[in-house]
């Protein structure tokens, strides 16, 4: 059977929360549907991002559609870390579709403090499409980025929603999230996630938004770049 009729067949036996992100063909077809699409505007964001010739490392890649894309615009070599086992079996599968050689998948947890991954530098260290509601909610942002940062001293990519409205977004209420956050972070109804995500970082690095920023609340997410301070 071809490596892509094997992946849809593997996919399509996978729960829905663990394929969230859409899944394309190289001609950017829809492969399967995930609650997470990707448009035109975040590839071109993506595009800024410096990769030639660079080592990169995609946490939380799911089935590795910024991974491959990292390769694609010139990266060394990348490789792709999920926990989930089957969900990298479909990588692998992806990876025989697309004949592309220099990218891996690993399987290591962001909570896992005996993960041999921080032992490992990369060039550049992303968390893209992953830190959401859950994250917030459950307040895993922090060490999310923690271990983020354990893996480049180069160059860090982060992608977040500005600012989620408390109730209607994370299904919570403003004096729920400030028994475990300060204060600055929870404004009337919105939680500030970008500015949680800056401060969480800073004074080690500092940020440069790739996306375009507006002021206020943007529902699509922002691709955040963070250097040495």
């Amino acid at each position: 059977m071809p490596p892509l009729q094997e992946f849809l067949a593997l996919a399509q036996s996978i729960a829905p929360e663990h394929r969230y992100r859409t899944v394309y063909d190289t001609d950017f077809s829809v492969l399967v549907p995930g609650k997470e699409a990707i448009d035109a505007d975040t590839l071109q964001v993506f595009s800024r991002i410096g990769f030639a010739g660079r080592t990169v490392v995609d946490l939380g890649c799911n089935f590795g559609f910024f991974t491959f894309e990292a390769s694609r615009l010139g990266a060394a070599r990348v490789l792709g870390v999920d926990r989930e086992a089957r969900v990298l079996a479909g990588c692998e599968l992806l990876k025989k579709h697309f004949k592309i050689d220099n990218v891996a998948f690993e399987r290591h947890d962001l909570d896992d403090p005996d993960s041999t991954l921080p032992a490992r530098q990369f060039d550049i260290a992303m968390l893209v499409e992953f830190i959401g509601k859950t994250f917030v909610v459950e307040n895993r942002v922090a060490p999310a980025l923690a271990f983020l940062e354990r893996l480049s001293r180069r160059e860090l990519i982060v992608s977040v929603q500005k600012i989620y409205w408390i109730r209607k977004e994370l299904g919570t209420t403003p004096g729920k999230l400030r028994e475990v956050y300060p204060e600055k972070y929870v404004q009337g109804g919105d939680f500030l996630l970008l500015e949680y995500v800056c401060d969480c970082l800073a004074p080690r690095w500092r940020m440069e938004p790739l996306s375009p920023m507006a002021e206020g609340y943007e529902k699509p997410r922002k691709f955040l770049r963070f250097v040495p301070a």
